[in-house]
């Protein structure tokens, strides 16, 4: 008798908890910068919308719509200093920008959740882009073949990025059902964001990156609803 009342208190434990937290919804937008892990120009601005809804105890699914920029700057040069001094090379500038769909998994910490941690996986598409490449080489004389050029490469931009991202974020309750938000993000990219890096592309050279898809690390601040 005493297994079956303990085992009916823990059900009523489980479906009270899943209850309470799966009509949870807290909605919410936000903005902020980041910067680049590595070839990093300038701040990158972030901002978006935020959802979620809870599934059980203190776990909750749901989305973020975000866009973000990438600010860029590659150089890679021989047998000289940076900033084109060298005897070859090449320096790459990419700024563009994407707007990412990403489904979330987001988890509760501590008895109240004023901290939750996150992962998502998204799909980001392209909303505008630029790309200059300046390449030379001087090392084989005036008559060897020397160049030194610059165009405008923004057609190797991929229309299309997969991101992984994952952070932080903290609930300052403001009145009733506002909340105050402070968010530390990390994401990273699974594949370049320049098409530069491949060998069929006429414009690459040996000093061209192979890889162009850099972390970003970002604090960004916002306001949240919640909804039980």
């Amino acid at each position: 008798m005493k297994r079956i009342l303990l085992l009916i208190s823990l059900l009523f434990f489980v479906v009270s908890g899943f209850s309470q937290t799966g009509t949870n919804t807290i909605i919410g937008i936000y903005g902020g910068g980041g910067l680049a892990t590595s070839s990093n120009y300038n701040v990158a601005l972030s901002g978006g919308l935020d959802f979620s809804k809870g599934i059980f105890f203190k776990s909750s699914l749901g989305f973020n719509l975000f866009y973000q920029q990438y600010d860029l700057l590659y150089d890679n040069e021989a047998y000289g200093v940076k900033n084109g001094t060298g005897q070859a090379g090449v320096t790459l500038t990419d700024k563009a920008s994407y707007i990412f769909i990403a489904p979330k998994f987001s988890h509760g910490l501590g008895k109240n959740e004023f901290v939750k941690y996150y992962i998502n996986v998204g799909v980001g598409f392209n909303m505008g882009a630029t790309e200059t490449m300046r390449k030379w080489n001087y090392q084989n004389g005036a008559a060897g073949g020397n160049y030194d050029s610059t165009i405008n490469s923004s057609a190797n931009i991929n229309k299309m990025l997969f991101r992984i991202g994952f952070g932080l974020k903290e609930y300052v309750h403001m009145s009733g059902k506002w909340w105050f938000t402070v968010t530390e993000d990390g994401g990273f990219l699974t594949s370049n964001i320049s098409k530069t890096a491949d060998a069929d592309d006429p414009s690459r050279t040996i000093y061209s990156p192979t890889s162009m898809h850099p972390a970003y690390v970002s604090l960004q601040i916002g306001f949240s609803h919640s909804k039980y």
